[in-house]
C-alpha cells in the first residue's frame, strides 16, 4: 500500500518555540488514522503544514512534494473539517453551501447539482438542503460541514477535532458515518483529536506530543495502557470493559462497539 502522507525529519518552530523536532511519519493510502494529543503538543500546527498554510521542506501528499508550485494541485485533493462548523457555513441554504466547493472549481450546473444530491443523500441530509445553516443542530451543522469537505470527492479527509464541539449522539452517528465512508470510497481519513474515544473507529493510532511516541495498529496501542497514561489518555471505555469481562473469561477479544457487546453477553 502506498503512503498518502510522508514526513521526513521535519523541524518547525515558531520563533524560539520549537513545535516539531526531526518528526517523521507516514500515513497509508486508504486508512483512517486517529493522531491524539493534548493542547499545545502541536495538533493545529501539523493541520497547518499539512495543508500549506506553513511552510516546510519535508513534506509529500501522495507522492508529490509539498511547495508553492504544487499546493495548488494537492488542495485539489484534501479537504479539512475543522472545530467549529460555523466558520465555513456561509450561504443562505445548505444546497448554497454544498454547491460552493464545486462552484469554485468551475463544475457544470448539471454536475453540481448531481453531485450535492448525490453527497447528501449518503449523509442523510436531504432533509436540510432549504434550511439556513444558522438554525441547525450542531450535529447537524457538522454532517453539512461534511458534505461541504466530501463533495468534491477528496482522496485525504483531515478532521481537525472537528466533533470536539457536538453531543455524544451525534459524535458516535458522525464516527461511524467516517468508517463507512472509509470503507466505501477507500478515502484517506486522519482524524486529529484529543478524545480518545474517537480512536475506536479507526484502523491506526499516531501519538503527538512534540514528536511522534507510537503510530501502530490501534489494538496494539491500547496494549500499551502505561504509554497512554503518560502521555495523559485513559484507555477507551469500550477497550476498558473488555479487558475487565476478558479477566473473568467473559470474552475472548476486545469489543469496540456497546450493540456487539451486548448481544454477545446477551447469546
Amino acid at each position: 500500500m502506498d503512503n498518502m502522507i510522508v514526513i521526513d525529519n521535519l523541524n518547525f518552530k515558531y520563533d524560539n518555540n520549537i513545535v516539531f523536532k526531526n518528526l517523521s511519519l507516514s500515513i497509508k493510502k486508504g486508512s483512517f488514522t486517529t493522531i491524539l494529543g493534548n493542547n499545545g503538543c502541536g495538533k493545529s500546527t501539523l493541520v497547518r503544514l499539512l495543508t500549506g498554510l506553513e511552510k516546510a521542506n519535508s513534506i509529500f501528499i501522495d507522492g508529490v512534494f509539498l511547495s508553492d508550485d504544487s499546493i495548488s494541485s494537492i488542495r485539489k485533493k484534501m479537504s479539512v473539517v475543522f472545530e467549529n462548523p460555523d466558520n465555513c457555513l456561509i450561504s443562505e441554504t445548505v444546497i448554497e453551501d454544498l454547491c460552493f466547493p464545486l462552484e469554485n472549481l468551475n463544475y457544470s450546473s448539471d454536475y453540481i447539482y448531481s453531485r450535492v444530491n448525490e453527497i447528501s443523500s449518503y449523509l442523510g441530509i436531504n432533509h436540510l438542503l432549504q434550511k439556513n445553516p444558522h438554525e441547525l443542530s450542531g450535529g447537524e451543522k457538522q454532517l453539512v460541514s461534511l458534505g461541504c469537505a466530501l463533495v468534491t470527492k477528496p482522496d485525504l479527509l483531515i478532521l481537525d477535532e472537528a466533533l470536539s464541539m457536538i453531543d455524544d449522539v451525534s459524535k458516535k452517528n458522525i464516527l461511524h458515518l467516517l468508517k463507512r465512508i472509509n470503507n466505501d470510497f477507500n478515502t484517506t481519513i486522519l482524524n486529529i483529536t484529543h478524545d480518545v474515544e474517537e480512536s475506536i473507529y479507526g484502523s491506526d493510532i499516531l501519538i503527538l506530543d512534540h514528536g511522534v511516541l507510537v503510530h501502530d495498529s490501534k489494538d496494539n496501542v491500547y496494549k500499551q495502557e502505561k504509554l497512554l497514561k503518560k502521555n495523559g489518555f485513559d484507555l477507551p471505555f469500550m477497550v476498558n470493559l473488555s479487558n475487565k469481562l476478558s479477566y473473568y473469561d467473559m470474552l475472548d477479544d476486545v469489543i469496540f462497539d456497546m450493540d456487539e457487546m451486548v448481544d454477545l453477553l446477551w447469546k
